[in-house]
């Protein structure tokens, strides 16, 4: 059972990852080739420390991809080399235009502006273990959350009916507190 968790918690966050733009500039394998580059003056003898070193660009390489990159892709810096602005947004002759029917805040990372206008918010005692917070948004949408009391003291977050998050006592003090 636990094997079935473990593949399907990384599925999920492969899957996460690959809607989060793994385009980057693969700074973790630059590092890995940089230190190969340094480790001998030849060019066969780094062919033959590449060749050795495959198993290290291939965790270098998944690692970039699925974080790095990703980091990459939403704060427009890739963390390792310190440079921006993320391949992402390099400018080039793209088949596909669509920067001109989008907000221009939506263009390039850090994504700024995203201030919702909220126009009213409720919390509804539903239980002695169970609270109701509802929030409605200036457009006239609606967004509520159920958080429930585990038997261990922790809260369990539901958005319609979907597990989404779980908290210890501290985490929410914590959370409050940084308000």
């Amino acid at each position: 059972m636990k094997m079935k968790k473990l593949i399907c918690a990384t599925v999920i966050a492969a899957s996460v990852s690959g809607l989060t733009g793994c385009i980057g500039q693969m700074g973790l394998t630059q590092l890995a080739m940089g230190v190969n580059l340094k480790a001998v003056d030849n060019r066969y003898g780094r062919a033959g420390i590449y060749v050795l070193a495959a198993p290290v660009y291939g965790v270098t390489s998944l690692v970039d991809l699925m974080v790095i990159n990703s980091i990459e892709f939403w704060t427009g810096t890739n963390p390792i080399t310190k440079k921006g602005p993320a391949v992402a947004d390099t400018p080039v002759e793209a088949w596909m235009k669509v920067n001109d029917d989008i907000d221009p805040s939506l263009r390039s990372a850090p994504l700024t502006n995203l201030q919702v206008s909220v126009q009213s918010t409720s919390m509804e005692v539903l239980d002695d273990d169970s609270l109701l917070l509802q929030v409605a948004y200036v457009d006239g949408s609606k967004q509520s959350i159920t958080g429930k009391r585990l038997a261990n003291n922790d809260v369990a977050f539901y958005n319609q009916g979907r597990l989404v998050a779980v908290a210890n006592n501290q985490q929410l003090l914590e959370h409050v507190a940084s308000l």
